[in-house]
């Protein structure tokens, strides 16, 4: 029985370990994982898949504690049927390899999506250099109607700093993001979001930043969730004592979503 125990658990060791490497070279990984986070995820699942194979190959080889025969410890294995411990880890993995379809669900977008955030107390989170007008024409590229090409992250993060903010109102910027109802601060009802999946670790720790899109006439039609290309005009409103970006549109359209998201939506 110790020894069908043996190879139980070490089984377990290998499909624990398999799953971790199937993940690593699988395609979904960068919806599931920051690339800082890879690595370990492929060192454990290599050292996991070892230990596994040096269990599984020396389970007949009988070994002593050294503590003699009255030493107290139990020799004769876990009382845990070695089947049932494979049917345990067996049967939520198969369930979740079947039945997961790697994106975010649209209940927790919408749910997300829909929640402010305050730029300036977020900012550890961004890598934005000091700018001036002249930094922006050296690192920016224009698109062809003159709008400065910058990612919304960026755009949400400059709310907040008085240096950026003075920069970049009454400049035209062109990104990209989903569209959703602006659920907050929509006063007049011009406004929809504009906002994008954020992740620093993992797809648990997955947050959703946003930017307020305001329009002249009628709302465009689009559906939620749709992939936008956007340009307008930045300027900032406080409100409660937080800063936030708007951008009053001048053009908008629908657009693939970037390669590195395919797998949010």
């Amino acid at each position: 029985m110790i020894r069908i125990q043996r190879i139980a658990f070490s089984l377990s060791m290998l499909i624990w370990g398999g799953v971790m490497l199937y993940f690593y070279q699988g395609p979904h990984i960068d919806a599931y994982l920051s690339p800082k986070f890879q690595t370990p995820l492929l060192i454990g699942g290599a050292a996991t898949v070892v230990v596994g194979l040096f269990n599984l190959f020396t389970f007949k080889v009988e070994s002593s504690c050294h503590h003699g025969g009255d030493c107290s410890h139990d020799h004769e294995g876990s009382d845990l049927n070695p089947f049932m411990a494979l049917l345990i880890i067996l049967l939520p993995l198969l369930v979740a390899l079947n039945w997961t379809e790697h994106k975010v669900a649209d209940e927790h977008i919408a749910k997300q999506s829909a929640q402010d955030l305050d730029p300036a107390s977020m900012r550890f989170l961004a890598d934005l250099p000091p700018f001036t007008k002249e930094t922006l024409d050296e690192t920016r590229q224009k698109s062809a109607d003159g709008f400065y090409q910058m990612n919304l992250l960026e755009l949400f993060y400059s709310a907040g700093d008085s240096e950026l903010e003075r920069v970049f109102t009454g400049l035209n910027f062109e990104t990209t993001g989903m569209i959703r109802t602006e659920p907050n601060r929509n006063p007049d009802g011009k406004r929809m979001r504009l906002y994008r999946l954020f992740m620093t670790c993992c797809a648990a720790d997955m947050k959703t930043i946003p930017l307020s899109i305001e329009f002249d006439g009628e709302l465009p039609q689009f559906d939620d969730n749709t992939w936008v290309l956007v340009g307008g005009e930045m300027y900032y409103e406080t409100i409660e004592g937080v800063t936030y970006p708007v951008m009053k549109i001048k053009r908008i359209e629908k657009t693939e979503s970037p390669e590195s998201e395919l797998d949010y939506k």
